[in-house]
């Protein structure tokens, strides 16, 4: 028997079993290798949206296009996760091989949050990505000297930080610059215009935006899964549904705090070699906050996030 030929691709959309494999400029409809459903391997992992993978291509096209069955599923570069908060949902993989994370936050409907902004900026960074805090909506804002005061912390650990205006166009120049050629995923909260961003930066993809809600103050889910999308300037963004909780996952007590970059300077000189920066004496980082050389509401923010990952190990 002659050796299959396999072709190589990259998985842009999962609705339900039936995984799209982009290949060559073809999408290709693949299902899963019965070994993955089985998972006799624990090094297999179920492909996600922007896994590389191989995939024998069927005998020929049907009615639905070019078909194929994926067999392997290549090493990630990077992998964007998340959890319930408080343990409430396991770790969950949203997408893998990506670039960067464009964490859009919104001037007002709804409201900006700070304390969402460190949990995504934790989780992108643990998976190997480069956060990006996008603000979007601000033909909203009045104070807009207030607003930059809130984010300039941001700006200071060298963060990106880009303030936009989906319905106006403005600023859309810069995110198309950072995303030449780069693979990102969009995320936050619903209604913060990531559908509308991902729209005008790529119109021909009509996608579907909402608006919202008067009486909650949260938007309306438009986007129901994560799918990557081409973009015609180099490169791929994907959108995801509204995200109403978000844990970080897989990120140790000891870990956490590496990923806060304003505390870096002080990491490595506390009493104890082991200190989490919370309850310890002699600890550096609780003598900076005392100061007034570490932000208060910034570690505040570090230590939800630390009591989040005690709760999510104690749930295991």
């Amino acid at each position: 028997m002659s050796e299959v030929l396999l072709s190589r691709g990259v998985v842009t959309r999962i609705r339900g079993s039936i995984y799209v494999v982009s290949s060559g400029g073809v999408n290709v409809k693949c299902s899963l290798r019965g070994r993955f459903r089985l998972r006799d391997r624990p090094d297999e992992l179920l492909p996600v949206v922007g896994d590389n993978v191989d995939f024998r291509p069927g005998s020929s096209p049907d009615d639905r296009g070019a078909t194929g069955m994926i067999m392997s599923v290549h090493p990630r570069s990077s992998v964007f996760a998340r959890s319930g908060l408080s343990g409430k949902m396991d770790h969950k993989v949203i997408g893998a091989n990506l670039d960067q994370v464009i964490i859009v936050v919104s001037t007002k409907k709804p409201t900006l949050k700070l304390r969402l902004i460190d949990r995504m900026i934790v989780a992108a960074e643990a998976g190997g990505m480069e956060p990006v805090v996008c603000v979007n909506k601000m033909d909203l804002i009045g104070d807009v000297d207030c607003l930059r005061r809130q984010l300039a912390p941001y700006e200071k650990m060298q963060y990106k930080v880009i303030f936009c205006s989906a319905l106006r166009g403005t600023g859309l120049d810069v995110i198309r610059e950072l995303m030449r050629f780069k693979s990102s995923i969009m995320v936050g909260s619903s209604g913060t215009g990531k559908t509308s961003l991902v729209a005008a930066l790529q119109p021909d993809l009509k996608l579907v935006t909402g608006a919202v809600s008067d009486k909650t103050g949260k938007g309306r889910h438009t986007t129901t899964h994560f799918e990557l999308h081409e973009l015609d300037f180099g490169g791929y963004i994907g959108d995801t549904p509204g995200i109403r909780e978000f844990g970080v996952s897989d990120v140790s007590k000891r870990e956490l705090a590496t990923h806060f970059r304003d505390f870096r300077p002080y990491l490595g000189t506390c009493r104890f070699s082991t200190c989490t920066h919370s309850h310890e004496p002699d600890c550096s980082v609780k003598e900076a906050v005392e100061e007034g050389t570490l932000s208060r509401d910034r570690y505040e923010s570090y230590i939800r996030i630390l009591d989040s990952i005690g709760d999510q190990q104690k749930n295991r």
